[in-house]
């Protein structure tokens, strides 16, 4: 008893000691935060889903700290039409008039490199949550499996004024989770693509 004793009052000393010598907040970023800035506007790719093409539409938007770091959210969904495939062992699609949709969003974070310049490079890292669908157009899907998806994109990115910032590049989206759907796995929605965005905000 007499040795936990001891030790507590040399424990409670230290951080006594501690606090006296730096009593200072400290913070993730340190006190380096000097600018916060926001944007926001629609975001698009062009890819291949399930071996056709497919155009990705959404937007998204966030806080720029330092004219550096991006921490923000998005959202994306394919736009244009795709027939569903299930092929039996007869030859015959079992999705016969049915269409395929894929959607997800989440989590968006970016690091810009020299932002100061007209062009220059912005490397991004999107990632999220959503759904592949299967059913007759305009109406509540037939079969349906959530997935994850994790999209890095390399950007360069033009200050076409000081508020607004045209960005093109590339990507490549994986695509994780899907197990539920007949006749589709996740090779089918992953692949690469090419990135555009539209930021509107005080840069």
């Amino acid at each position: 008893m007499k040795k936990i004793t001891i030790l507590l009052l040399a424990m409670a000393t230290s951080f006594h000691l501690f606090a006296q010598e730096d009593d200072e907040f400290r913070t993730i970023f340190q006190g380096d935060i000097k600018k916060i800035r926001g944007f926001g506007g629609p975001n698009m790719e062009f890819t291949a889903i399930d071996g056709g093409f497919a155009h990705m539409m959404g937007g998204g938007g966030g806080i720029i700290l330092n004219d550096q770091l991006i921490f923000g959210g998005f959202g994306v969904g394919m736009t244009n039409s795709i027939d569903a495939k299930n092929i039996d062992a007869n030859g015959d699609n079992e999705y016969q008039g049915y269409n395929l949709e894929y959607g997800y969003g989440g989590l968006w974070f970016g690091y810009i490199i020299k932002g100061k310049l007209p062009i220059h490079p912005v490397i991004h890292t999107q990632m999220g949550w959503g759904s592949v669908t299967v059913g007759e157009p305009y109406s509540s899907p037939e079969h349906s499996d959530n997935v994850f998806v994790l999209n890095p994109i390399v950007e360069l990115e033009m200050n076409i004024t000081r508020f607004f910032r045209l960005g093109v590049g590339a990507n490549y989206r994986f695509n994780f989770g899907l197990n539920r759907l007949d006749g589709y796995g996740n090779q089918d929605f992953s692949g690469p693509g090419g990135f555009m965005s539209f930021k509107f905000g005080w840069f």
